[in-house]
């Protein structure tokens, strides 16, 4: 069973966190692997390549890659003693990382898997990664998060399968958590501060970062970047429901992901250099369908499964806090009225 990290939230209505555009948009259904009673995707490449995981009827969760059309899936397995496979991001190259879940590790195993199909844990020394990797850009290189000997769960940026170095924040923090990195060395996450809430982050080449907080959530977590600087993400609202944003750091405009398909518990995780990104939405039963965000009309998007449809983007406009390199602050932090809980993963 797919493990849910999101408590309870701040109260905002999403219909007054938004408003309606012009612009069209299209989900695409993503076909399921053959098996599937459950399917997540994460990642999808410029070549339209799909990267996530699904669970089949024992509950096992397998990993899976292949063409948005669902024509030439292939199912990996870490193997060992993993009881789950779950890819978070894929490379243009075919390269993936992700986390397994096994015995001892409370997140999981990060693994690297390159195009020929080996596959390594990510490690330093002797400390295996507990984590989450996800992440990747042109130069194979990925980021993600681990528990250092101090209990604190760090940031760090890796390369080939290795080990770089921690990414650190110019600012107190109690968790750093990475998600994405684009060709231009920007990368974008979430951080807890001192007060136990979340927000998102993106850490620009100069060392300089913008927290980002989408409008009346009690949490905001970035998960993706593509090298236009578009971040995607996920923010939680006050009845514990998860919703998906993107995030244009040119214009500082918000733009609300749903899938529109009923469902008041969507995640919404990496994005590609065309603006495709990966959503999925939880239904009643608790099983996850996924989908293509597309953001022109249909006859412009990719091929998926049958029945998309074109929507209304929607769009909110934000007011980032930017910190320089030394920590300070351009101005006044917003105050947040967002509670102790609702971290994400």
């Amino acid at each position: 069973m797919r493990k849910s990290l999101l408590g309870a939230s701040a109260l905002v209505g999403v219909a007054l966190l938004a408003s309606s555009a012009t612009q069209a948009a299209t989900y695409i259904p993503v076909v399921p692997p053959a098996g599937s009673i459950s399917t997540t995707v994460f990642g999808i490449n410029d070549n339209n390549v799909i990267a996530g995981s699904y669970n089949d009827s024992a509950n096992v969760e397998h990993g899976f890659f292949g063409p948005l059309d669902g024509s030439n899936y292939t199912v990996f397995d870490l193997g060992g003693n993993v009881t789950g496979t779950e890819p978070r991001a894929i490379g243009n190259d075919g390269t993936i990382t992700g986390l397994a879940k096994a015995t001892g590790f409370t997140i999981g195993e990060e693994f690297y898997r390159r195009p020929d199909g080996t596959t390594n844990i990510i490690s330093y020394g002797a400390r295996t990664f507990d984590g989450v990797v996800q992440g990747m850009n042109n130069a194979d290189r990925f980021v993600g998060d681990f528990v250092d000997r101090a209990g604190v769960r760090a940031g760090y940026l890796g390369e080939d399968g290795k080990y770089l170095h921690r990414i650190k924040l110019p600012f107190t923090v109690t968790s750093t958590n990475p998600r994405g990195v684009n060709n231009k060395a920007v990368i974008t996450g979430s951080y807890t501060d001192t007060a136990a809430i979340q927000h998102g982050f993106v850490k620009h080449h100069d060392d300089t970062v913008t927290t980002l907080d989408y409008p009346g959530a009690i949490s905001t977590a970035p998960e993706g970047i593509n090298n236009k600087g578009v971040v995607s993400g996920l923010w939680a609202d006050s009845a514990g429901n998860r919703h998906g944003f993107l995030y244009d750091t040119a214009t500082h405009d918000y733009t609300l992901i749903d899938g529109n398909d009923g469902s008041t518990f969507q995640q919404v995780w990496g994005i590609n250099n065309n603006g495709l990104v990966a959503v999925n939405t939880q239904q009643t039963d608790g099983t996850y369908l996924s989908y293509i965000y597309c953001p022109h009309k249909k006859a412009n998007c990719p091929q998926g499964g049958a029945g998309a449809e074109v929507h209304p983007i929607h769009v909110s406009q934000g007011s980032p806090l930017r910190h320089d390199k030394s920590g300070r602050a351009g101005s006044k932090p917003r105050i947040s009225t967002a509670n102790k809980r609702g971290n994400i993963e």
